[in-house]
C-alpha cells in the first residue's frame, strides 16, 4: 500500500489531484484532506507516481513498494508560473516516457510556446525545421524521414509517412481512415493530383511568388493538426521510434496528447499576430464531492494569408467539455466523459484580378463523444481495467467554382462501356466541383493491467484488445457531367482521349473494421547491481482481411546514475484507408465523331466511354521495421541524449499508372438540312487510355541520428543553453517503373514521337539536417523569461542515379510501347526524354542557411502574463538561384505575435 498527502506551497491540502501509477496504469485522486491511498502492488515493485493538477507543475515520484504501508509523507506541488526556479522550456529525452525515443513536452513548455495549433508545439522535435505559427496550410507531420521536397506536401512518400503516424488524444486514436475528400485518383494521375485545388491568388507584382494550387484537403495523409488547439493540452509524448504494442494501426510513430481535466482557475488567453488573432477561455470547477468536476474550454482563431487582401482565410472554433468523477468508497473507479465540437472555415474568396472568378472553400465540422473508464483493484493479479470508447462524426465540403467561356461543350452521361451518342451544350457556364464527405469513426479499447512476481522480478503485465470502425456517409463526388471542370472538359474538335468524371456516392464504400490484440510485460531486472528496464510485447492486427504479427521491445540499462544505454526493435502495420480501398469507378471518354454545324438537332456527337472498376483485393497494410540505439550521458549537470535509428518501410500505398491501347471505329458524316447527319464507318484507329490503380508500390530505408544537449544554468547571467539537431538519410524506391508525361504543345507528324517516357523504378537518396542553439534566460525574481534561437539548415539534398536520367522506352500518342536499346540524345523521336543532372538537382540546398527567432515573457502578480515573439527576428532572407534560374528564399518573412493570458 502506498499513501501520502498532496499539499500546495502553503502546505494546504489539495483536493482532486490526479495521480497516475505509470507501470500499472492505475489512477487515483486525493480527497478533501489531500490524502490518497493505492493498494495492491507487489513488494519491492518500483513504481512511478505522477501527480498532476491544473495550474501546478507536474511531479513524478519514484517509489519502491515495501511490505505493509509505504507512506510518502507530504507531496508538495508548485504553482506553475515564471517565479519558479526550475521551468522546463526545451523538451528532453531522458527515458521518462513509455519508450526509449519518447520526447516529452510538458505544460511548462506549452505555456511558454506561442502556438495556434498543436503543430507549433512540435517544433521541439530535433532535426525539424522550425515553422512559424500559421494556419494557412494543411499541417501534417513527418517523423524520421527525408524526402525530396514538394511544394504542397502531397508527395507519395510524404503522405505515407504522415498517414502512418498515430495521433492519440486522451487514449483514443484520431483516425483519418474515413477521409475520402478527393477526386478519383484513378483518373487524376495519382494521389497528388486528385485534390480540389485553387487557382492563382494574392497580390501580384510585389516580388513575391504568385500563390497557386492551394488545397485544404488531407486525404491519404495524416490528421490536419490545425484542428487541434494547444490551449488545454497538459502534455505531449512524441514517439518517433518503436511504440508500445498497445498502439496499433501505425508505421511511423505516435503523438500522444493528454488534455487538462479537473478543477482549475479560469484562464483567458488572447494572441494577436500579424496575420491571425486567437481567443480562448477555459475553466474547471467542482460540481460537488459526489458528482466530480467539469472542465470547459472554447477557442476561436481568425487568420489570413495576407492581411492586405484577406483573400485566403482560415477560421476555427473549437469547444470541449470534460466531466471527471471517481466512484466507490475508495474511489477505485475513475471516469472521464468528454464532448468536443469543432468548426473549420478554410478557403479563398473571389480575386478581382482572376479572370475566371475562381472561388474555393474547404469547410468542415466535427463532433466527438468519448468516455474513458479505469477501475483500480486493491488486491490480486489484476491491478486495473480500462475501457476507452469514442464516436466521431464530421462533415467535409471541398468546393471550387470558376467561369468557363468556350464556344460549346461536348459531354456524355453514360456510365457503361461502349459507344454512345453524346450531347452539345453552351460553353459559357460556371464549372462547379463539390466533394461532400461525412466521415464516421468509432473505436473501443479494452485494456487490462496485472502484476505478479517470479523470484525477485516483479512483472507489470498489460494485455487487451482494440476495435476501430470507419465509414463515410457523404454524398461523395457530386459531379455534373454537363458542366465539366477544366481538366475533364471536351470543348474543341480535336478527338483525343479525355478522362471524365461521374457522380460517386461515398456511401457505396464498405465500412472498414480493424481488430487488434496485444500483450506486453514491463519489468526491471538487476544486472551487475544496476537496473535493466525491459518493455517487451507482441501485437496482432486484422486489417483489410490481412493478419499481422508485431513484436516490439524497448530495453535500457542504467550503467550508473550518469550513464544509460538503450536498444529498441519493433514491427508495425498501417491499414489502408477508405479512399485507397474504394476510390470509385474510373471513366474515360474517346470522342469518335463531332459532326456539328451550329444546330444541335442537325448535329451528332459519338463518344466511346470506358468504365474501369478498381478493386482493393491484394492491397495490403503498409509495414515498417525499426531498430534504434540510444544513450544518455550526464556530466556536471550537462545532459546529452543521442539516438540512432534504422527504419525500413515497405508496402507504402500509392497509385501506379496503367497504360492501354484500344482500337475503335472511325467515322465520316454528311450534314443533312433539317435532320441528323448521315454517318458511315470508314475503319479503325488506335487510342490511348491511361488510368491509375492503388498498389503497395513504395519502399524506403531511413537511417539517421538525433541529439539533444542541455547545459546547466550559468548563474551569473541566469542563462542556460540547449543544442539539438540530427541527420536523416532516406533511400526511396518504387517497385514499378516511373513514367514521365512529355506531351508536346504542338503535335508532331512523327507517329513514333514519345509522349510518355518510361524510366527505371524510383530510386533516390535524400539527406536532411538541421541544428539549433537555444539560449534561455530565466530570472525568477522578475518572473521574466527571454529565449533566443539560432537555427541552421545544414543539408537538404536529393541524389538520383545516373541511370534514372535515361528512359528505358516510351509510349506514343496511341500508347504503343517502343523500347530503347541504345539511347541517343539527338534522336528526334525520344531525345527530349533525357533528364539533365541540373533538373534532378533543382531542389538541393547549395549551402548552410541560418535563421533567428526570439521570445520574451513577463508575468505580473502571478495572474497576468504578457509574451512577445518574433520568427525571423532580423528579417534575414538570403537566397540562392537554382540551376533552372529560379530564385529560392529558404527563410520566410518575419512574423510576430503578442499574447496576454489572465488567470482569474
Amino acid at each position: 500500500m502506498v499513501t501520502g498527502k498532496v499539499v500546495d506551497p502553503q502546505n494546504k491540502p489539495l483536493e482532486l489531484v490526479n495521480i497516475k501509477i505509470v507501470e500499472t496504469n492505475q489512477y487515483a485522486i486525493t480527497d478533501k484532506y489531500g490524502m490518497f491511498r493505492v493498494n495492491g502492488s507487489e513488494t519491492n515493485n518500483v513504481l512511478t507516481l505522477e501527480f498532476s493538477y491544473i495550474g501546478y507543475q507536474k511531479l513524478s515520484v519514484p517509489v519502491t513498494v515495501k511490505a505493509g504501508e509505504t507512506n510518502l509523507g507530504n507531496i508538495q506541488l508548485k504553482v506553475l508560473d515564471l517565479s519558479l526556479e526550475n521551468i522546463e522550456i526545451n523538451a528532453k529525452r531522458n527515458y521518462s516516457g513509455s519508450t526509449n525515443s519518447s520526447l516529452i513536452i510538458t505544460r511548462d513548455m506549452i505555456e511558454q510556446t506561442p502556438a495556434l495549433s498543436v503543430n507549433d508545439l512540435l517544433n521541439q522535435i530535433p532535426n525539424r525545421k522550425i515553422q512559424p505559427p500559421s494556419l494557412q496550410n494543411v499541417q501534417n507531420i513527418n517523423l524520421r524521414a527525408a524526402y525530396a521536397p514538394t511544394t504542397d506536401g502531397k508527395g507519395a512518400f510524404e503522405l505515407n509517412n504522415a498517414f502512418g503516424i498515430a495521433i492519440i488524444m486522451d487514449g483514443n486514436t484520431i483516425s483519418n481512415n474515413a477521409n475520402m475528400q478527393s477526386f478519383n485518383a484513378g483518373r487524376a494521375g495519382g494521389v497528388g493530383l486528385s485534390f480540389v485545388k485553387s487557382g492563382s491568388y494574392g497580390i501580384r507584382g510585389t516580388g513575391e511568388q504568385d500563390r497557386t494550387g492551394y488545397t485544404g484537403d488531407y486525404t491519404f495523409g495524416g490528421t490536419d493538426l490545425r484542428q487541434i488547439p494547444a490551449d488545454n493540452i497538459e502534455s505531449i509524448e512524441v514517439i518517433p521510434g518503436v511504440a508500445p504494442v498497445k498502439y496499433g494501426d501505425l508505421t511511423d510513430g505516435a503523438i500522444i496528447i493528454e488534455r487538462q481535466a479537473g478543477k482549475s482557475p479560469a484562464y483567458v488567453r488572447m494572441q494577436l499576430r500579424d496575420n491571425a488573432t486567437s481567443y480562448s477561455f477555459s475553466k474547471g470547477f467542482e460540481i460537488s464531492p459526489k458528482y466530480g468536476s467539469i472542465n470547459v474550454g472554447v477557442n476561436y482563431v481568425n487568420s489570413f494569408q495576407d492581411n492586405r487582401d484577406k483573400l485566403k482565410a482560415y477560421r476555427r472554433v473549437t469547444t470541449n467539455t470534460m466531466w471527471t468523477n471517481s466512484f466507490g468508497k475508495s474511489k477505485q473507479l475513475k471516469n472521464t466523459f468528454s464532448l468536443d465540437y469543432g468548426r473549420n472555415l478554410d478557403g479563398i474568396k473571389f480575386d478581382p484580378d482572376d479572370e475566371k472568378s475562381t472561388r474555393t472553400k474547404f469547410d468542415s465540422w466535427n463532433f466527438s463523444i468519448a468516455n474513458r473508464s479505469n477501475y483500480r483493484f486493491n488486491n490480486g493479479f489484476l491491478k486495473n481495467v480500462g475501457l476507452n470508447l469514442r464516436y466521431a462524426e464530421g462533415h467535409q465540403v471541398s468546393y471550387k467554382e470558376e467561369l468557363v467561356n468556350d464556344a460549346y461543350v461536348l459531354y456524355s452521361t453514360a456510365t457503361t462501356t461502349g459507344i454512345h451518342e453524346g450531347y452539345y451544350d453552351s460553353g459559357v457556364y460556371t464549372a462547379k466541383s463539390l466533394i461532400d464527405g461525412r466521415p464516421i469513426t468509432a473505436s473501443a479499447n479494452l485494456d487490462f493491467t496485472g502484476g505478479f512476481a517470479t523470484g525477485n522480478l516483479v512483472h507489470n503485465l498489460s494485455f487487451g484488445t482494440s476495435f476501430s470502425y470507419s465509414a463515410n456517409k457523404g454524398l461523395g463526388q457530386t459531379i455534373d457531367p454537363n458542366e465539366p471542370r477544366g481538366t475533364t472538359r471536351i470543348a474543341s474538335t480535336s478527338l483525343g482521349t479525355k478522362s471524365s468524371e461521374r457522380y460517386y456516392d461515398f456511401r457505396l464504400a464498405l465500412a472498414q473494421k480493424d481488430l487488434g490484440f496485444y500483450i506486453e510485460d514491463l519489468f526491471t531486472a538487476t544486472v551487475m547491481g544496476r537496473p535493466l528496464n525491459i518493455r517487451a510485447g507482441i501485437r496482432s492486427d486484422i486489417q483489410n482481411g490481412y493478419t499481422s504479427i508485431s513484436p516490439r521491445t524497448n530495453i535500457n540499462y542504467e550503467v550508473n546514475k550518469n550513464l544509460r544505454f538503450g536498444v529498441a526493435y519493433g514491427l508495425s502495420y498501417k491499414s489502408p484507408g477508405l479512399a485507397q480501398r474504394f476510390p470509385g469507378p474510373t471513366f474515360f471518354e474517346v470522342p469518335l465523331l463531332n459532326a456539328y454545324n451550329g444546330k444541335v438537332n442537325e448535329s451528332t456527337y459519338l463518344v466511346y466511354v470506358e468504365r474501369y472498376e478498381p478493386t482493393s483485393v491484394g492491397l495490403k497494410p503498409s509495414r515498417s521495421e525499426s531498430i534504434e540505439l540510444s544513450a544518455q550521458l550526464k556530466i556536471d549537470k550537462f545532459n546529452l541524449s543521442l539516438t540512432a535509428f534504422n527504419k525500413k518501410s515497405r508496402g507504402g500505398i500509392s497509385t501506379v499508372q496503367n497504360l492501354q491501347s484500344i482500337f475503335l471505329p472511325t467515322y465520316t458524316a454528311t450534314i443533312n438540312s433539317g435532320a441528323k447527319p448521315t454517318i458511315n464507318q470508314t475503319g479503325t484507329k488506335a487510342y490511348a487510355i491511361n488510368y491509375s490503380v492503388f498498389k503497395n508500390d513504395l519502399l524506403s530505408d531511413n537511417q539517421g541520428f538525433e541529439l539533444i544537449l542541455n547545459t546547466p544554468e550559468i548563474k551569473q547571467i541566469k542563462t542556460s543553453f540547449n543544442i539539438s539537431g540530427g541527420l536523416f538519410k532516406t533511400k526511396s524506391r518504387s517497385l514499378y517503373n516511373s513514367l514521365s508525361s512529355e506531351i508536346p504543345t504542338t503535335v508532331p507528324n512523327d507517329p513514333n514521337y514519345a509522349y510518355i517516357g518510361v524510366y527505371e523504378p524510383k530510386n533516390t537518396r535524400a539527406y536532411f539536417s538541421t541544428g539549433r542553439i537555444t539560449s534561455l534566460t530565466h530570472i525568477p525574481k522578475l518572473s521574466l523569461v527571454v529565449s533566443f534561437i539560432a537555427e541552421f539548415q545544414l543539408l537538404d539534398k536529393v541524389i538520383s542515379p545516373e541511370s534514372s536520367r535515361i528512359p528505358l522506352g516510351y509510349y506514343t500518342s496511341t500508347n504503343q510501347y517502343i523500347a530503347i536499346t541504345n539511347f541517343d540524345k539527338n534522336n528526334t523521336s525520344y531525345g527530349h526524354l533525357y533528364k539533365t543532372p541540373e533538373q534532378q538537382a533543382e531542389a538541393n540546398l547549395p549551402r548552410i542557411f541560418s535563421n533567428y527567432h526570439m521570445s520574451i515573457a513577463k508575468e505580473i502578480k502571478k495572474r497576468f502574463k504578457f509574451a512577445f515573439n518574433v520568427y525571423n527576428v532580423f528579417n534575414y532572407q538570403p537566397y540562392y538561384v537554382t540551376p533552372a534560374g529560379t530564385y529560392k528564399y529558404p527563410n520566410t518573412s518575419p512574423t510576430f505575435g503578442a499574447e496576454l493570458s489572465i488567470k482569474l
